[in-house]
């Protein structure tokens, strides 16, 4: 029974769209009885909106998974388009966006790197100072070595960094290995 009330939350979630609830509580009952929840995560509009407009980063204390709930102190931002959702960038640089009712965590963008050390300001600078784009080839993430031939603009103040703009998002590289250290998603 319990599988069968599952695949039906799951069914209902996939098919409800953006107009549905950030979660769906199925109750059970039996020995092992109590409330499942699934969690739906933000609209697609939403996570481009926020992607699109990161913030200087929030250090919190403790690990920002979804259902965490958000101190009063920090300071959210409103989506434009959908007043349910506000968000904030983790101190890592991660967007994270956050139900605006109850300011619990539905989305923390697992895929951003962690900046392992990169100054704010470098990471601002590159932000701040947008490049022409360079097309290149396969995923793009942290480790990858960027061709030899790309032209790559460097750091004004960070020697020993470069970086480069591809698809609208900035990338930050180590110039001795042209490897990405960095870079926001």
């Amino acid at each position: 029974m319990r599988k069968l009330l599952l695949a039906t939350a799951a069914l209902a979630a996939l098919g409800a769209g953006s107009a549905m609830a950030d979660q769906i509580v199925v109750k059970d009952s039996g020995p092992m009885a109590g409330p499942v929840v699934a969690v739906v995560p933000a609209p697609d509009s939403v996570r481009s909106y926020v992607v699109a407009n990161p913030r200087p980063a929030v250090r919190l204390e403790g690990e920002i998974v979804q259902g965490y709930v958000v101190p009063g102190d920090v300071e959210l931002v409103p989506v434009p388009d959908n007043p349910d959702y506000v968000y904030f960038y983790a101190g890592d640089n991660r967007p994270v966006i956050v139900r605006a009712e109850d300011r619990s965590v539905v989305y923390v963008d697992a895929d951003t790197v962690v900046d392992d050390g990169i100054p704010d300001e470098l990471i601002g600078y590159v932000r701040d100072n947008p490049v022409d784009p360079l097309v290149l080839e396969g995923d793009i993430a942290v480790g990858y070595e960027v061709p030899v031939d790309a032209r790559l603009q460097p750091v004004d103040g960070y020697k020993g960094y470069s970086y480069f703009y591809h698809n609208g998002q900035p990338y930050v590289v180590d110039q001795t290995s042209r490897r990405v250290v960095y870079y926001p998603r």
